[in-house]
């Protein structure tokens, strides 16, 4: 692939997984540059990363930032750091609120999938006001009638009145994404999509087939999700170019215009100027 204009929609720079590595911040973005990511969403999960990933906003302009509490953070779901997150809005670089949602493949205790759908309220209403997009980590078993974390997801959505957003990594099924595509969402696809043992035409393959091109973007999900052929390693926005392709190949259109088409989408999503 020659090189394109990328955007990668979701990125965790601050995660600990970087602090271990020998390479700076400053090093990934610049291999990333190299094959075209000219943005990156630097994206929050807990109070740490957040914090660090507004330091990292400051030292490189062509980051913008995410802020939010994963329904995985149990510590960190908490009030004051609420109140702290909406006060880092006058940022205008935070241009989202995230990574936020529901996850029931880790958590099964039904009191504490109650507790996230609380905190997964709370902060699409901080979105709204606001007028920001926000990014959606929704994980949970499709197949379990009494906690579908989609199903559960989208009735919160639709309650607060969130019209714009991200599916993040989205592992979910055609009706699904059709379901949040007309509340005003875009539908992300990271690595996963690309693995050799996935089942990604009965899957992936379907949702990608059906979304239009128009409502597609892309993320890395980095350090986590590497694509093939680097699966098994830590992961870094450069390798964001095997997941354009994987969408490219599915959708039998060229390269070059479905990574002009999902750029532009980026743009337009997040109210950014080119």
């Amino acid at each position: 692939m020659n090189k394109l204009t990328i955007f990668d929609t979701h990125c965790h720079l601050a995660d600990k997984e970087y602090q271990k590595q020998s390479q700076s911040a400053k090093e990934i973005i610049q291999q990333a540059e190299k094959v075209g990511v000219k943005y990156i969403l630097n994206t929050g999960q807990d109070m740490l990363t957040n914090q660090l990933l507004l330091e990292q906003l400051r030292d490189f302009p062509n980051l913008f930032g995410a802020l939010g509490l994963h329904p995985n953070s149990k510590e960190d779901l908490r009030e004051e750091n609420l109140s702290w997150i909406e006060k880092q809005l006058t940022n205008k670089k935070i241009i989202a609120i995230g990574e936020i949602g529901l996850d029931y493949y880790w958590e099964k205790n039904l009191d504490q999938q109650k507790n996230q759908k609380d905190w997964f309220k709370k902060q699409l209403e901080l979105a709204k006001k606001y007028n920001l997009p926000a990014l959606l980590h929704i994980r949970g078993e499709a197949d379990n009638k009494f906690a579908n974390a989609f199903t559960d997801a989208y009735e919160i959505v639709k309650e607060v009145g969130i019209k714009k957003g991200i599916l993040h990594c989205f592992t979910g099924n055609w009706e699904i994404a059709q379901k949040f595509i007309d509340l005003g969402f875009y539908i992300s696809f990271a690595g996963n999509i690309t693995y050799k043992n996935a089942k990604w035409k009965e899957k992936w393959g379907e949702v990608i087939e059906k979304v239009p091109l128009e409502k597609i973007v892309v993320e890395t999900d980095a350090p986590y999700l590497s694509p093939e052929p680097c699966r098994g390693q830590i992961n870094y926005p450069q390798n964001i170019v095997y997941t354009l392709e994987k969408i490219a190949d599915i959708k039998k259109i060229d390269s070059k215009e479905v990574a002009k088409i999902i750029y532009l989408n980026t743009l337009r999503l997040f109210g950014i100027n080119n």
